[in-house]
């Protein structure tokens, strides 16, 4: 593998890891210099996200760093099953939501916050849930196309409730939706990395 694609793998290695608005800003544009759909697909989901991690930081900005730090660790430590899910060669798109997303979420129930905070930022966990559940339902109809449509929604549900539940605390919110969107641009990068033809 070389050129674009090859940085294409590098990055989502480090977001694996530890995401970072520098390396989805370097993702956007070997996506850009890849090109057609499945790349463009993958290049919203980056931007999303990429926007998500900004405003997550700009919202921290006041408070202390350690909580912040707290939630993306929870998110990097949970992300070692999406690695190992690329590292294998069966397509991830069809294991994504089969391989227990939701089972495998561990969010910091430690990381606690200020209730001003989570009046302020409820606005983008509104957006984030949004754009999410679209592409969690496209990757879904990609993997499973017989599912009916109730079970569908039923499962992403499950994934996305949190973020829209005010009994749930800023921090675990944070971490849900980090790792949502790891998953997310996970299975739309798959096609690029491996090279194989997807239908998402």
């Amino acid at each position: 593998m070389a050129g674009p694609a090859a940085n294409v793998k590098a990055a989502l290695d480090r977001i694996l890891a530890e995401p970072t608005p520098v390396d989805l800003w370097g993702l956007q544009k070997d996506l850009l210099a890849i090109s057609g759909d499945k790349a463009e697909r993958a290049r919203a989901v980056a931007a999303a996200f990429h926007d998500c991690l900004r405003n997550l930081d700009s919202k921290t900005a006041s408070r202390s760093a350690s909580r912040w730090g707290a939630a993306l660790g929870t998110a990097a430590v949970s992300s070692v099953g999406l690695q190992e899910m690329l590292a294998e060669q069966e397509d991830p798109l069809k294991r994504l939501l089969a391989s227990g997303v939701a089972a495998g979420l561990e969010i910091g129930s430690s990381v606690k916050s200020a209730q001003a905070w989570e009046v302020e930022a409820r606005l983008m966990y509104d957006e984030m849930a949004w754009f999410l559940y679209g592409e969690l339902w496209e990757i879904s109809r990609a993997a499973k196309p017989r599912m009916a449509p109730a079970e569908r929604q039923a499962q992403i549900d499950l994934l996305l409730d949190p973020v829209l539940d005010p009994a749930v605390s800023d921090g675990d919110k944070a971490a849900l939706l980090v790792r949502l969107f790891q998953a997310a641009l996970a299975a739309r990068l798959w096609p690029i990395v491996k090279g194989r033809r997807s239908g998402v």
